[in-house]
């Protein structure tokens, strides 16, 4: 799978929120998203909604996981620490730290445009889904 082509161009959630993979190596992966208005929690002034760093982390997480076995698995559990608000347009970066044969998990970082931390993320994903097969439907 080309991670790149899967989420700039075939991934509709990451086109509506804006996230561009910028970077991508084998169970590493760098975004971004360009805030707009329609993210703030504020009319008054661009203060993002705290979904918007998680869509980014969680994004980056499944690419990074994407990279190594060739398909995004579904999101089983996420911690997030807010460390600060964002402001501005962020960035972050995936890192994939330990992939098993049920499960991996992923650790991400993101940042605004001074690299200061906002957000981290530490998640867990289901692996080895790369035939398709979906364990949480029934056949």
């Amino acid at each position: 799978m080309n991670v790149h082509e899967r989420f700039n161009e075939q991934y509709p959630f990451g086109e509506h929120v804006g996230l561009e993979i910028t970077k991508v190596e084998e169970g590493y992966v760098e975004g971004t998203i360009e805030l707009e208005d329609y993210h703030s929690l504020s009319e008054s002034t661009l203060l993002a909604h705290g979904a918007v760093p998680f869509a980014l982390a969680d994004s980056l997480s499944a690419a990074a996981l994407a990279s190594v076995e060739g398909a995004p698995g579904p999101t089983l559990d996420v911690r997030i620490d807010y460390l600060r608000p964002a402001t501005g347009d962020i960035y972050g970066s995936a890192e994939v730290v330990r992939y098993g044969a049920e499960t991996g998990v992923v650790e991400a970082e993101i940042v605004d445009a001074d690299d200061r931390t906002l957000a981290t993320t530490r998640g867990v994903y289901k692996t080895n889904l790369v035939d398709g097969a979906n364990p949480f439907v029934d056949s």
